[in-house]
């Protein structure tokens, strides 16, 4: 399978294998109960769609389901549920948030990662007082917020919590962990093209097995990596 380098859910370089990431793991944990080899190259994100759509990888790790990847990918059931949430300068926020009331917090300036749509009626909120701040990552945006000059970021609440851990950031920058829109799940897609589809009810057998005994849960979350 392919996925995009996007930790924690899968670390590595591009060309390479992961072997490492919460969804490698999970993806792992599956290969082993199944007794199937698997493995996870690292690829830009729409090179693996389209190495998922003409057959080259046999699927990709844990994403949402869409009417147009469904036309080249079968799914399995949802294993992982996925949110963005905001990332937060400490010192700006003094004292209980409602992180869910952007009328009251569209006075800080806020950051997002370039071409990302989290909330078209969120984002609306906060640019009707100053445009929004875009950056090529959430790490850059982590340092913007670090020097001042944004409050805070949208960002993928795994996401946000394993670079905050990483970057030894704990004591400026928290996480708000309360989802921005809805929650989405995440699946594994099959390739239909590469005849892998025909994996997805065996993934379901194990995915069941692993819900029911707690073990899916421990496997979704960064400590997992």
């Amino acid at each position: 399978m392919c996925y995009d380098k996007y930790p924690p859910y899968a670390i590595g370089e591009f060309g390479e294998s992961s072997t490492s990431g919460i969804k490698v793991k999970l993806l792992q944990e599956i290969g082993k109960q199944l007794g199937v080899l698997v493995a996870v190259r690292i690829l830009p994100w729409k090179r693996c769609l389209s190495a998922a759509k003409e057959g080259a990888v046999d699927g990709i790790l844990p994403l949402y389901k869409t009417p147009e990847r469904e036309q080249f990918m079968a799914f399995s059931l949802p294993v992982m549920r996925q949110y963005n949430c905001f990332l937060y300068r400490k010192s700006a926020f003094p004292g209980r948030i409602d992180w869910t009331d952007y009328q009251s917090l569209k006075s800080h300036h806020l950051g997002m990662e370039i071409g990302s749509v989290v909330g078209k009626e969120m984002e609306a909120i906060f640019e009707s007082v100053r445009p929004i701040e875009r950056a090529a990552d959430s790490i850059t945006l982590m340092k913007m917020m670090d020097s001042g000059r944004i409050d805070l970021a949208t960002v993928d609440s795994n996401v946000g919590k394993y670079l905050v851990s990483q970057q030894g950031m704990g004591d400026t920058i928290g996480v708000s962990d309360v989802p921005i829109g809805r929650l989405s799940y995440a699946a594994f897609g099959f390739s239909r093209a590469a005849g892998a589809d025909k994996w997805a009810a065996e993934f379901n057998r194990i995915i069941e097995k692993m819900r029911k005994s707690g073990r899916l849960e421990k496997l979704d979350s960064p400590g997992a990596q």
